[in-house]
């Protein structure tokens, strides 16, 4: 009876040295497997009984499943460094493009535009009678406006970009999603007996956590494991994605701001229509990327051009050309002609009480009459100050009030036609036109004797008008092709201080934008550096716990086999005593 005890117990350790050779030989063949958690194999002593003489004698040992070496823990931590890294290397990356685009430093980013501009008005003043250097300083314009637009183009083009990848991780997230959905369900199948079967399903747990680790990527997650059939919960902050087979689907969401053309991407949860409570991970990078990367410095730029255009106006309008107009066109139109200017919604420039001069030149007497135009700011309405009850308007000067004034000048025809826009014209009389002395802001508001057009980076322009023809650069300040006093004022802009731009100058205010991207930049690649060396510590922590040590398993695959050979000869040994004992 001893002998078939002893060969049972030989019996069953060659099959737990022959299962520990399987389970070994699964780990040395993922050893390079991302992901692959390290497995072993769980025995245990089996019961002992007591011989017949009252001797308790144990009866080998068992086999109780095979199980993951995993800290739980652990891979939460994991996961979280991954979606903070992925985070921070998103933003990094785009701070890289947007300094690419502006390619500072060099001599063909917009600083240096901006000084090429108006070192060319300097030009001007060294040769007042040369056409050539009027039409030089119109080009510099040009490029500036067309640097200007290309940068904002280019912003806008890859905040497009980022909201089709926002769009594409939305799709990757809800497969992953279906996927662990599924997992969970076989998972559940194999272990809904308990903890302790969760050998059953050692596969599809590589798969689910390998599924979850993709998911980090994209957005922070927390998991929790129900213990008795060993499906995990995902959310998402305090969103809930998966719970007991239930997952809620994402789509993403339009957000508009200041425009209707450009768009922030936002993934939402498609019940509630709530937006999904991301705060790492790639999608969080993006979303930075896009509103605080990309639109804050888009909003400068177009701070900036605002800035530039209202105050280059502002002082371009009061000054004149070589020559004067024959006809002119306001560049705004305006919907209500007898409407106070003050309160167009067209008007993209605030005025002020005040007025301009209208010069009349006579160029075959080389003589100028100046004409004032009075401009009025609307005030609503005030208390009638005889019946102290009634109020009374307070109109404000229209457009057709300009007109109605200009028109009444001997030799001059002005009018607000059908489309809104005020004509100037001296029709054949053989007189020219300029304006002067704009104390309102009223030229510049309504574009009339202007340099630059529109009102954003994205409209910065060139003013056909002079374009077309560089006399009527305004360079001048006191008549038509008197001096070139107006172009000192314009020069000095890129030095001294503008309302319109915060109380900097030109140069002052792009540099500042400038700055604080390379300042930004250089922070997030710092935290992005950092980030990326806590997630490899993690990772190494968890790869000392979960990964496949190769020289650990040789030596434990040669341990099983010395004891797989070892109860090998104790069979042996029990055969050739059993022929013995037969023979006997």
């Amino acid at each position: 009876m001893y002998l078939f005890d002893t060969l049972h117990i030989a019996a069953s350790a060659m099959n737990t040295n022959q299962l520990g050779m399987q389970v070994v030989g699964q780990n040395l063949t993922n050893a390079s497997t991302t992901g692959y958690v390290r497995e072993t194999l769980n025995v245990q002593t089996n019961g002992s009984r007591k011989t017949g003489n009252g001797i308790t004698i144990g009866t080998g040992s068992q086999v109780t499943g095979i199980t993951q070496v995993i800290d739980k823990f652990l891979e939460e931590r994991l996961r979280n460094s991954i979606s903070d890294s992925t985070s921070s290397a998103t933003q990094e990356k785009y701070y890289s493009e947007l300094e690419s685009l502006l390619n500072e430093l060099t001599d063909y980013d917009l600083s240096t535009s901006i000084e090429t501009f108006f070192n060319s008005i300097d030009n001007i003043q060294n040769y007042p009678e040369n056409v050539t250097y009027r039409q030089m300083a119109i080009e510099q314009g040009l490029k500036l406006t067309q640097d200007i637009n290309r940068i904002s183009t280019e912003i806008i083009n890859i905040q497009r970009e980022i909201n089709s990848a926002i769009s594409n991780a939305a799709d990757d997230i809800n497969k992953l999603l279906t996927e662990i959905n599924g997992l969970n369900k076989s998972i559940a199948l194999y272990e809904s007996g308990g903890a302790n079967n969760s050998s059953d399903a050692i596969g599809l747990r590589d798969q689910r956590l390998s599924a979850l680790t993709k998911l980090s990527e994209y957005i922070n997650i927390k998991t929790i494991e129900n213990p008795t059939n060993g499906s995990v919960a995902i959310y998402c902050g305090s969103d809930i994605l998966l719970m007991d087979g239930v997952q809620n689907e994402l789509l993403v969401r339009k957000q508009y701001e200041n425009s209707d053309s450009i768009y922030y991407a936002e993934i939402c949860i498609k019940n509630t229509m709530t937006p999904l409570d991301v705060r790492s991970g790639n999608v969080a990078g993006l979303y930075e990327a896009n509103k605080e990367i990309l639109g804050n410095f888009n909003n400068e730029l177009d701070n900036f051009a605002a800035g530039l255009i209202s105050e280059f106006n502002k002082i371009y309008s009061s000054g004149q050309g070589m020559t004067g107009y024959a006809n002119l066109k306001s560049l705004v139109a305006f919907d209500q002609p007898n409407q106070a200017i003050s309160v167009d919604p067209n008007l993209n420039q605030p005025i002020s009480n005040g007025g301009f001069y209208l010069q009349l030149y006579d160029p075959k007497t080389a003589t100028t009459t100046d004409y004032y135009i009075p401009v009025e700011v609307s005030q609503g309405s005030q208390i009638d100050p005889f019946s102290l009850k009634k109020s009374i308007p307070v109109a404000g000067t229209s457009i057709n009030d300009i007109a109605s004034a200009i028109n009444a000048i001997n030799g001059v025809n002005a009018s607000v036609n059908s489309f809104g826009e005020l004509e100037i014209s001296t029709g054949n009389s053989g007189l020219e036109f300029a304006f002067a002395g704009d104390t309102s802001g009223v030229l510049s508001a309504i574009g009339i004797n202007t340099f630059f057009t529109g009102n954003s980076a994205q409209s910065i322009g060139i003013n056909s008008t002079v374009l077309n023809d560089p006399t009527k650069f305004a360079a001048s300040q006191n008549g038509v092709g008197h001096d070139v006093d107006n172009s000192v004022l314009l020069s000095a802009m890129s030095v001294k201080s503008l309302t319109g731009l915060g109380g900097r100058s030109v140069i002052d205010f792009y540099d500042g934008i400038v700055s604080e991207v390379m300042l930004s930049a250089a922070t997030m690649k710092s935290i992005a550096s950092t980030d990326s060396l806590y997630q490899a510590s993690i990772q190494a922590q968890r790869d000392s716990i979960s990964g496949v040590n190769i020289e650990e398993e040789t030596i434990l695959m040669m341990t099983y086999q010395r004891a797989f050979q070892a109860n090998s000869k104790l069979v042996s040994i029990i055969d050739e005593m059993m022929q013995t004992l037969i023979e006997l």
